[in-house]
């Protein structure tokens, strides 16, 4: 067994806490600023069309329309986005998904319309 008491945290030497800087500038004079890099936009296409994706999704008889046309801009935008290197990838995914999935749904509803005209039912 050690007969040390234990120490007072507060009572330890002062401890160096930042590296030492890699460069000295004279007396009154900063490091410079680092350039500005700005983002890239995101795409106008892309929203558009993930917008008009859910449209075709949410609002009745419209997808007929919108459905195709949220497919043609997203893949104009994902053309665009890789070109570009624009942001807005996920949202020309979902344009894309909700597009197609829009247009499946109303040729589906089209053809038990047809079906069901037909049979007279």
């Amino acid at each position: 067994m050690s007969t040390e008491q234990p120490q007072d945290p507060r009572n330890r030497p002062a401890q160096q806490q930042y590296p030492p800087p890699q460069q000295q500038y004279p007396q009154g004079q900063f490091a410079p600023y680092p350039q500005y890099q700005p983002q890239p936009d995101t795409s106008g296409k892309a929203v558009a069309s993930m917008v008009v994706g859910i449209a075709s999704l949410v609002i009745p008889f419209i997808g007929i329309v919108t459905g195709p046309l949220a497919i043609v801009l997203a893949t104009r935008a994902r053309r665009e986005i890789e070109r570009t290197r624009q942001k807005g990838d996920g949202m020309a995914v979902t344009g894309l998904v909700t597009g197609i999935i829009g247009c499946i749904g109303y040729v589906i509803f089209l053809v038990l319309l047809i079906i069901g005209a037909a049979t007279g039912a």
